[in-house]
């Protein structure tokens, strides 16, 4: 019984092939350390700006946030166990998140959205109900 190993021409041919030019490895590699960069620049600029809002809403004190909502003429939407959820989502909007964190955020974008529908801010109040989609 003839033993195949790795001196055949076909294995060879095949590590050939599949090594590739090297200057082609490292351009991939390259690529891949700049969308690796890119991502981690994109998540600390979220992680960054939530932390800030946050600062933001946890200086303020709940008459100052219930004054903004009254003066904006959202008051009824105003409910304190959500407004944190709803800031992250304003923040993810401005910064989008990573996807693996998107999808638990998309829930508080519900709660924004939601709130929007509500009442109609602006020249959008103008429009009536039958033109809505």
């Amino acid at each position: 019984m003839k033993r195949v190993g790795t001196n055949t021409r076909a294995v060879k041919a095949t590590a050939v092939a599949g090594a590739g030019d090297r200057g082609e490895q490292h351009k991939a590699t390259s690529e891949t350390q700049a969308q690796k960069v890119a991502r981690q620049q994109a998540l600390l600029a979220f992680l960054e700006a939530g932390f800030e809002d946050y600062k933001l809403y946890r200086d303020r004190e709940d008459e100052d946030e219930v004054e903004e909502y009254r003066r904006a003429g959202k008051l009824h939407t105003y409910d304190p166990d959500k407004e944190p959820k709803k800031r992250l989502a304003r923040v993810a909007k401005l910064h989008p998140p990573p996807e693996h964190m998107a999808e638990k955020i998309k829930l508080y974008t519900y709660y924004v959205e939601e709130d929007e529908d509500d009442f109609r801010i602006g020249l959008y109040s103008l429009i009536g109900d039958e033109i809505r989609v």
